[in-house]
């Protein structure tokens, strides 16, 4: 989320000729539901992209990581040269997609490597990184609260607790659930990297914090609170949330409202949630499991994206493009946590509703989880049997060519190319760009890991991912990890984190004050370059493209870490 001086000066222009309804691909039908309807599965009226954002006066708010289908048709190489038009379904949160910049020539080598970091300073951030989820609660604080700055905020939301979004106040179930379970996933699949930077209890606690956030977020029979603060309200306000009293709007899904995508990422959490958990508290992972279960069935059988289904929803806060691939990953984790074969069955039906192998992408953000999806299944058959995973082989050559091949060349290919100094990101986002370099390298590590020992492309998959890590530790000059390293953030765009010490007042006026942060948000990456360059990023507080902190970017990179130190060989200490 964001804030800024400047106006959207076209939105006039956009409220006229941008009129988008999504009909997505259905290619089967998924038990139990039958083939929705277009209108059925598209959640309900089309809404103008832009009709919003004038709403909260001068500050604009907006959602990096969207991944509207019209970019997988422009840069699908599977596509290109079919003459699809790059305006076909989905909606860009801006009002078109940005001119593709040139590619690097194909074959062109890489950059000399910049220096590397090690598994002694990867322990380091993974624990500042975990700080950073404790500095985001919301709600009443347990005792050992370790950020001294943060106290007791919103206890009079409908639901209390969970995570603030970002640098903003609200409380996003999407974000929090895509963010909880690559935490739970990397404290699952690398439990040893986490052990030996000593954040076994840490890892635990930030899944738990958020997963008894998503349980209670079902607030009765088919019931879903899926945000809580209105954006308009929030991003007017700029201060501390223990100042920021009252009654917040929440938003809740019922059984009428489509909501696959939201459903099915929180089923994915909460599945995720229950096998991390387990060990410590039987009876709280059977309650997630079954609520995991309950939500997908509601998603199955009631299809569509809750961004439209929701009447007036400002469709710039995380507006979704599409949902098979969240049921995907849902059946893939319920699969694994219940050893229920059925899962991946239902798993390669949206698969198949998704298009395929041919309309896959490699990005991975809150908007698209296709390659989590296959990297679960994967991780699944190989757990249990291949035969039980339909389409087994299909998920891990998407894996080892759409995915790793494309990020480890980073020729331009799905518009993936590379700054001069290695950030690994797409060529038509300026937002958020550290993010999608983090969530591909938390999924390289997990490839890595399930290929043999001795292969290239597993050694490739961990070159690759930890050139990406280290960039953002600061291999190319300067950190992007606010509080550590060389040359790191001083003015990362979060509000909390602009407010001098009590009793000292908080405002708009924080905002615009020079000079650093008073409080230093520990473990925090921030967007990272808009591109095409290294130079393109920006320490300023009114710089939400590249400087702002949300949970999401953080979750992938603290994934990656883990995985890092487990894989390199890390031992306690």
């Amino acid at each position: 989320m964001c804030r800024s001086g400047g106006r959207w000066r076209s939105a006039a222009a956009l409220l006229l000729v941008l009129l988008f309804v999504e009909v997505p691909r259905i290619h089967g039908t998924c038990p139990p539901a039958a083939v929705a309807t277009a209108a059925a599965a598209a959640g309900g009226a089309a809404e103008l992209p832009g009709r919003h954002l004038q709403a909260a006066g001068s500050r604009r708010h907006g959602s990096g990581g969207a991944i509207p289908q019209s970019i997988i048709d422009q840069y699908n190489p599977a596509r290109q040269g079919r003459g699809v038009s790059g305006a076909v379904g989905g909606r860009p949160t801006r009002p078109a997609p940005p001119p593709r910049r040139r590619r690097p020539a194909r074959g062109a080598p890489p950059p000399s490597p910049p220096p590397g970091f090690g598994v002694a300073q990867y322990k380091q951030v993974l624990g500042l990184s975990y700080k950073f989820y404790e500095a985001q609660r919301s709600g009443k604080l347990p005792p050992g609260n370790r950020v001294p700055w943060r106290g007791d905020s919103h206890l009079t939301d409908l639901v209390v607790g969970g995570w603030h979004d970002a640098g903003d106040m609200i409380k996003h179930s999407l974000t929090i659930a895509q963010s909880s379970l690559f935490l739970a996933w990397a404290a699952l699949d690398f439990p040893a990297g986490v052990a030996a930077a000593g954040q076994t209890g840490y890892s635990r606690a930030a899944v738990g914090w958020a997963a008894d956030y998503l349980l209670r977020c079902s607030i009765g029979p088919n019931r879903f609170v899926g945000l809580i603060g209105d954006p308009d309200v929030d991003h007017d306000y700029w201060g501390r949330p223990e100042d920021q009293r009252g009654p917040r709007k929440p938003y809740i899904w019922t059984r009428s409202m489509p909501a696959s995508d939201l459903l099915g990422m929180t089923s994915a959490a909460l599945a995720s949630a229950s096998l991390l958990l387990r060990p410590a508290n039987a009876t709280f992972a059977n309650r997630l499991l079954a609520k995991a279960q309950e939500l997908y069935r509601w998603g199955a059988d009631v299809p569509g994206r809750y961004s439209s289904s929701y009447p007036s929803y400002l469709n710039d806060i995380y507006g979704s493009s599409r949902y098979p691939d969240k049921l995907m990953l849902a059946a893939g984790w319920l699969g694994r946590a219940t050893g229920n074969a059925s899962y991946f069955a239902e798993a390669q039906c949206w698969y198949k509703q998704a298009g395929g192998a041919d309309n896959l992408s490699p990005y991975v953000s809150w908007d698209d989880v296709s390659p989590p999806a296959a990297a679960v299944l994967v991780s699944a058959g190989l757990r249990q049997g291949t035969a039980k995973v339909p389409a087994f082989s299909d998920y891990a050559s998407f894996l080892d060519t759409t995915f790793l091949q494309t990020y480890i060349a980073a020729d331009g290919t799905w518009g993936i190319v590379r700054t001069p100094k290695g950030l690994r990101y797409p060529d038509w986002s300026d937002w958020g760009n550290n993010r999608y370099s983090a969530n591909a390298a938390f999924i390289a590590l997990l490839r890595a890991q399930q290929l043999p020992a001795k292969s290239p492309l597993r050694a490739s998959a961990i070159d690759f991912a930890k050139s990406q890590i280290d960039y953002m530790l600061g291999a190319g000059g300067r950190s992007f990890v606010v509080g550590w390293g060389t040359n790191p953030p001083l003015q990362c765009h979060h509000a909390p984190a602009s407010c001098p010490d009590r009793p000292a007042p908080c405002n708009w006026g924080n905002f615009d004050a020079p000079g650093p942060n008073p409080q230093v948000l520990y473990g925090a990456l921030v967007a990272g370059p808009a591109g095409p360059g290294d130079d393109t990023y920006n320490d300023k507080r009114t710089d939400y493209v590249t400087n702002e902190v949300t949970i999401d970017y953080n979750a992938g990179f603290t994934a990656a870490l883990a995985g890092l130190i487990q894989l390199l060989g890390a031992q306690p200490g």
